[in-house]
């Protein structure tokens, strides 16, 4: 079989093919750049499918402000695909939105979420994220994330067929 990942980051349009699409989801200024990370990951598992980056890092020659043109790039995308991925989320409440609107989104979203055990503010998010959805499981590193995205999409496909 032959795999191909499809990467786009602020500010490509990005327009659903019918293969299944992952949202990074999660800090983007003032932090490490753990997207090349997981789409890296991504790669290396053979996902066949898109990989959206609101982080335009990839390319050394892309402008940061990128990343607000156009408004709403974000917004428009994140809905639009079958799981989001966070990593060391800003915070609970955005995690918990995104949540709900996969619920009630006509692509029906699923979110899987990544907090470093090491990190005190994310310490803080796991104890948020389990008394606010204590059913949303947490992965403890990136790889797992990513493992957690992947397996997701695995159980979506075995459901469609």
């Amino acid at each position: 079989m032959n795999t191909q990942l499809r990467y786009l980051e602020v500010p490509e349009p990005y327009a659903p093919d019918g293969r299944p699409a992952v949202f990074l989801a999660g800090a983007t200024v003032d932090c490490p750049d753990w997207q090349s990370e997981a789409v890296d990951l991504f790669a290396i598992a053979g996902f066949d499918g898109t990989v959206l980056n609101p982080r335009p890092s990839r390319n050394p020659a892309t402008n940061p402000y990128l990343a607000w043109l156009p408004f709403g790039w974000q917004d428009r995308n994140i809905r639009r695909t079958d799981v989001v991925l966070f990593w060391n989320p800003i915070g609970h409440v955005r995690v918990h939105d995104c949540y709900e609107a996969g619920l009630f989104s006509p692509y029906g979203g699923t979110v899987v979420v990544g907090c470093d055990p090491a990190d005190p503010v994310q310490r803080a998010n796991r104890v948020l994220l389990a008394n606010l959805m204590p059913w949303l499981p947490v992965a403890d590193t990136l790889a797992d994330t990513v493992a957690a995205a992947l397996a997701t999409l695995a159980a979506r496909a075995s459901a469609h067929r």
